[in-house]
């Protein structure tokens, strides 16, 4: 056998290892892939505030901005958009592993059925 391979698991034929293979690099080039591609949610909360102030049912809104709390234990973390408006009044919307598009459809959802 070659030094630079082990004994391929039997049966298959492969090698159940290689030196050339350097897989803590594909790892960080993954991580930084799905890096690139998260949403960021206090951008999106803060454009869809000034497009909600356009409308009729948005207008009296001054800001919506992410919130975290605590739940029971400290454990778990509640994710909310408040939403708050000119009179003082505030709103928390549940956005809880919500992607960018889900966030605002519940808090649309939220404002016409509300």
């Amino acid at each position: 056998m070659f030094k630079d391979k082990e004994k391929s698991a039997v049966g298959t034929a492969i090698p159940a290892t290689e030196s050339d293979n350097n897989t803590t690099e594909s790892i960080i080039d993954i991580s930084e892939k799905i890096k690139s591609y998260s949403e960021n949610m206090t951008e999106i909360l803060k454009s869809f505030c000034e497009t909600l102030k356009l409308t009729d049912r948005g207008k009296n809104i001054v800001s919506i901005f992410l919130v975290t709390e605590p739940v029971g234990n400290q454990v778990y973390m509640r994710v909310a958009a408040r939403v708050t408006y000119e009179n003082g009044y505030t709103k928390d919307i549940d956005i809880g592993c919500d992607s960018g598009i889900a966030v605002v459809y519940d808090i649309a959802r939220s404002l016409v059925y509300s």
